[in-house]
């Protein structure tokens, strides 16, 4: 008797004993069947699923090398070996690709897009004028206008890896989508591509930026070097999002602007804690010696993050008018962290502290003398 004899008869006996187990075998028996014939149908779909994907790269592949080599040729070693020559055959070298299949066109897009991820100046301008003049953007335009969140994700993506921006007032609107994923993609898409209004979208903003989206649009805006950077004091108003409020007083403090000094100092007694303390840290990175007096004079009555800050502020502007007032704090604070930035605080004055850390030296003791000699090692930055 073969396998599928055994098989067979087991199968018949089953269902014909099956009314006269108990109810719980049944139960077991039923839970059994659906389990295996889920599993057999998941190992299928994942069978088929793998064999289509690696039959579409097996497709893909001599296209995918003749595109590699032809960017290499007429593009990448165009540039190098004359740099300012326009080689105006390039588009028509690459028409003679079949640029009509919609596999096609992938390949040829996801190349350019890989090496446009590898080199900037002249060759990701060559790149992206091969990218519209091959009229490879037609796609990802149809999907930034999509029910499908995914379509309008992989087009935002495609045309910010590209540097093209098309349909800036939709892409405006997608700013402020419900989806939180184009509305993030979206403001970076801006932010990374748009010549006339990179920081439009801010006024707009009515939901949370979060610490990665603020962190990366931050990214993107440094790294710009072809736009005029305008006042961020301007979105340091409590009729902006507190995020957006938060990305600009980052942003004022990177590019040392000192018109958002005075607005700055003004909206500290009214801003929430996060938002003084990352004003008080900005403040003293811009060495705002107005702020000194109302720094201290704000000291008692804020919680411990702020007075990090204020102590941290006191040491980056380092007038020497509060020194007495660092050295209490040193040798009066039951708060580790407070002392421990005190003494760092002292230190950073330099040449104005030298006399008093002297001092301090053989006046302090335990955990406050630890604090200031930690803080006197040139290897620790502050």
């Amino acid at each position: 008797m073969n396998a599928n004899s055994s098989f067979s008869l087991w199968l018949e006996d089953l269902i014909y004993y099956f009314a006269y187990f108990p109810l719980i075998i049944q139960i077991a028996i039923i839970v059994s069947v659906f389990a295996i014939a889920g599993t057999v149908l998941a190992y299928g779909y994942l069978i088929i699923h793998r064999l289509r994907r690696n039959n579409q790269l097996r497709k893909e592949a001599p296209l995918r090398e003749q595109v590699n080599n032809l960017l290499l040729e007429q593009v990448v070693f165009q540039s190098v070996n004359k740099p300012g020559e326009e080689n105006t055959e390039l588009a028509n070298i690459f028409r003679s690709l079949p640029l009509n299949k919609d596999w096609a066109r992938g390949v040829i897009i996801s190349q350019l897009l890989e090496h446009r991820r590898s080199f900037t100046g002249d060759i990701a301008t060559m790149l992206r004028s091969l990218y519209l003049e091959l009229g490879l953007e037609t796609n990802a335009v149809a999907g930034l206008r999509s029910l499908h969140r995914k379509k309008v994700i992989a087009s935002l993506v495609e045309l910010s890896g590209m540097g093209v921006l098309l349909e800036e007032a939709h892409i405006l609107t997608l700013t402020q989508s419900t989806d939180k994923y184009i509305r993030e993609m979206a403001r970076c898409y801006m932010v990374q591509c748009s010549e006339t209004n990179p920081f439009g979208f801010l006024d707009q903003v009515s939901t949370p930026m979060l610490s990665w989206e603020q962190f990366e649009l931050f990214r993107i805006i440094s790294l710009r070097k072809d736009i005029t950077v305008p006042s961020f004091a301007r979105w340091i108003d409590p009729a902006f999002h507190p995020s957006v409020i938060d990305l600009s007083i980052k942003l004022a403090t990177y590019y040392q602007q000192p018109e958002a000094i005075p607005v700055m100092i003004r909206l500290l007694p009214t801003v929430s804690e996060s938002l003084r303390a990352s004003m008080i840290n900005s403040l003293g990175k811009l060495v705002a010696t107005d702020a000194e007096d109302v720094l201290v004079g704000m000291y008692q009555e804020q919680a411990l993050p702020c007075r990090m800050e204020i102590l941290k502020a006191l040491g980056r502007i380092g007038t020497g008018r509060f020194l007495d007032f660092l050295e209490h704090e040193l040798e009066t604070s039951d708060e580790f962290l407070l002392i421990k930035n005190a003494a760092r605080s002292i230190v950073a004055h330099h040449m104005l502290a030298a006399q008093r850390i002297k001092e301090l030296q053989h006046q302090l003791t335990g955990a406050r003398l630890l604090a200031l000699q930690h803080s006197l090692n040139p290897l620790i930055t502050y």
